[in-house]
């Protein structure tokens, strides 16, 4: 037998499985085209440009696109496969042996390989000007992004899926190497034994759950949110497997054993046919679980990220010109040597001075002293860390600033005794009447007035800001903790400026770069300006937008071509049992109830526990979302909601869909 009849019989076997075979190839090709375009991103020069964190982000996308990819390849692959062990068994019976059955599965693999590989890389680098011509269109960009394919990247994306469809194709050609052909003709007709339940998986779940949710719900800090998402993640997702593998056989069960219920001719098909073939649908439901999840996280998220861009950017820069003047001295607002560092009040000549040369006024103008330590409460004394724990993230930060400077910032006359302070907490839960710090102890009374500046300061970590009445209070501070402590971590005394000018926008980023070089960059001087920093800011979350839309669309491709490749697979496993049953007097408004039934089981199960999870996930995704500057709930609880009301409407044209072509199979 030559290659060529060999071809002839690849096509043919193609040609007479379309109906499966397409979406294989629609599904293949989407994966490649999202790959290529997510790696392609991560290169890109304006990417590159214009914020370190965007490479990261979408290095990260296509490590999680990759991953899928192998996965869900596999997934329809193995699909294909099962379809076709009826056929291949023919194959075995008419006389070709294994390895010429093994050379059609070959040559079937390097067709459909090349078809998803090359129309992907075409999808790509098309889809690629359009999707980046959506976000010029987002970020309003003055210059807008050109979007750039290598060769380089098309050979990574090529030799990747290469190395998937091999591994498919291993798999393949193993299903025909250890069966025989009799065994695979009543491969599909092998009929899966009842499930036993078993407990101890089913509690196993259960812990896993709860696990996952105690982590989301127990904590506070979104450092450690960061650090225990990905536990709290896992834990979930094996949960939700083992959950679905013996909790569903519970259901099913206790249902079985409801006689009114069971014995009726719509639930007795239905359940019967779900409960011995549940090993496979638990699998496929938990997939769905998973991925209808992940695309409600990822677009959620994203979006409420994009939608409070403004409002996250005027909480970071409530003023359009932030200075940070870090020295080691109370003088700090006083006019210092010529051998020191400028002082706040020459500072603030310099930036008089450079805005009248620039042609602006300010609107606006003050600045305030403070003094950070980190450290914790025990009850309500103070504990400073030592400089031993220095790289590790305080349980608290507390800001000391002076009368002085808080009256001048809130344009106040408030008086303080000697022993007494004012504070703000960021978590509002302090409820101590004293505060000791070292070996100082002072008496409690809440900020009148909290500066808005304080506020945006206060989401990451809990802080507490404090009101001395002096500037040599502070110093008094300081002193004690060094004293109880040589090694303890004080940091310098601080001072801020801040300022708002008129001017366009253009006028405000030439302004910006010339104060930078009049302040000569000097190591003990921080400056920031809002305008120049605005097209990072809203090109990190444009960036975040575009990641999460690749992701969901991505995940709710694959939830769409895994239902559909369920469907079909089940449809086809149902038809011989519902002929046999229309021969004995099932008529077809049975057939169709007792489908239904089965559809809804395998539909609405999936997206609740789906809806479960992002309750339970709530809190810790807006702490993490806290590291991003939002702060705004209602936008976040509005975003999950759109998100879930957007998805379940494409999940109900799923369903429509599917179902259909469920009844038409079985019929």
């Amino acid at each position: 037998m030559n290659t060529k009849f060999f071809a002839k019989l690849a096509v043919r076997n193609i040609r007479s499985n379309m109906q499966t075979y397409l979406p294989y190839l629609f599904s293949s090709t989407l994966t490649v085209a999202m790959f290529f375009l997510m790696i392609s991103l991560i290169s890109n020069d304006f990417v590159q440009g214009r914020s370190s964190t965007l490479p990261m982000l979408f290095s990260f996308g296509a490590i999680v696109i990759g991953i899928f990819s192998f996965i869900f390849i596999l997934y329809t692959n193995s699909f294909l496969i099962k379809r076709r062990k009826k056929e291949i068994g023919l194959y075995g019976i008419l006389g070709l042996g294994k390895k010429h059955v093994a050379r059609v599965l070959l040559l079937e693999m390097l067709m459909t390989s090349f078809v998803s590989i090359i129309a992907g890389l075409i999808t790509g680098e098309v889809f690629g000007k359009l999707f980046f011509m959506l976000l010029n269109y987002m970020l309003n960009m003055p210059e807008p992004m050109i979007y750039t394919a290598s060769l380089g990247k098309a050979l990574l994306t090529a030799a990747l899926f290469c190395g998937i469809f091999l591994i498919a194709l291993l798999y393949n050609i193993s299903q025909v190497t250890f069966s025989n052909p009799i065994k695979l003709l009543k491969g599909r007709k092998e009929g899966e034994k009842e499930p036993k339940a078993s407990n101890i998986l089913f509690l196993l779940s259960i812990g896993l759950l709860v696990g996952g949710y105690w982590i989301s719900l127990s904590i506070d800090n979104p450092i450690d949110a960061l650090l225990y998402f990905f536990v709290a993640v896992v834990l979930v997702i094996v949960g939700t497997y083992l959950f679905f593998i013996s909790g569903s056989i519970f259901i099913l069960k206790a249902l079985k054993k409801n006689k009114k219920f069971y014995y009726r001719p719509g639930p007795f098909i239905s359940i019967s046919g779900m409960l011995y073939r549940m090993k496979q649908n638990a699998v496929g439901l938990a997939n769905i679980c998973i991925l209808a999840t992940m695309v409600i996280v990822a677009l959620s998220t994203t979006v409420a990220m994009f939608a409070g861009s403004e409002e996250t950017f005027n909480n970071r820069y409530p003023h359009e010109n932030n200075l940070n003047l870090y020295e080691e001295a109370s003088e700090v607002s006083e006019v210092s040597d010529q051998d020191q560092q400028p002082s706040i009040v020459q500072l603030k000549e310099t930036i008089k001075k450079q805005t009248a040369a620039a042609g602006l006024k300010i609107n606006e103008m003050g600045s305030y002293r403070y003094q950070s330590l980190y450290g914790e409460f025990k009850e309500n004394h103070f504990i400073l860390s030592s400089s031993s724990s220095a790289g590790v993230m305080p349980s608290v930060v507390l800001t000391i600033i002076p009368l002085e400077d808080y009256n001048e910032w809130t344009n106040g006359t408030i008086q303080l005794k000697e022993n007494e302070v004012m504070y703000y907490h960021s978590k509002n839960t302090f409820s101590e009447s004293t505060i000791s710090l070292a070996e100082q102890t002072y008496q409690m009374k809440k900020m009148p007035i909290i500066p808005k500046e304080l506020k945006g300061q206060s989401d990451l970590i809990e802080s507490v800001f404090l009101v001395v009445p002096s500037i040599s209070d502070i110093d008094t501070i300081k002193q004690s903790y060094l004293k109880e402590d040589a090694d303890a971590a004080v940091m310098p005394l601080s001072g801020t400026i801040y300022w708002d000018t008129n001017g366009t926008d253009a006028e405000k980023k030439t302004y910006a770069q010339d104060l930078r070089t009049a302040l000569n960059d000097q190591s003990s001087i921080s400056y920031e300006s809002k305008e120049v920093n605005r097209d990072e800011w809203y090109g990190m979350n444009g960036g975040f937008l575009f990641l999460g839309i690749f992701l969901g669309l991505l995940f709710t491709i694959g939830t769409v071509l895994i239902t559909y490749f369920k469907q079909v697979s089940e449809g086809y496993d149902d038809r011989d049992k519902f002929q046999i049953m229309q021969k004995v007097g099932l008529d077809q408004k049975m057939i169709k109830d007792s489908s239904r039934m089965q559809i809804i089981w395998m539909f609405f199960l999936p997206i609740i526990v789906a809806i479960i999870h992002i309750a339970f996930a709530y809190p810790i995704i807006q702490k993490l979302l806290l590291l991003f500057g939002i702060t705004n709930q209602k936008l976040l609880v509005l975003s999950i909601i759109g998100v879930i009301v957007a998805f379940s409407l494409i999940y109900w044209l799923i369903y429509r869909i599917t179902s259909r072509i469920y009844y038409n199979i079985v019929k």
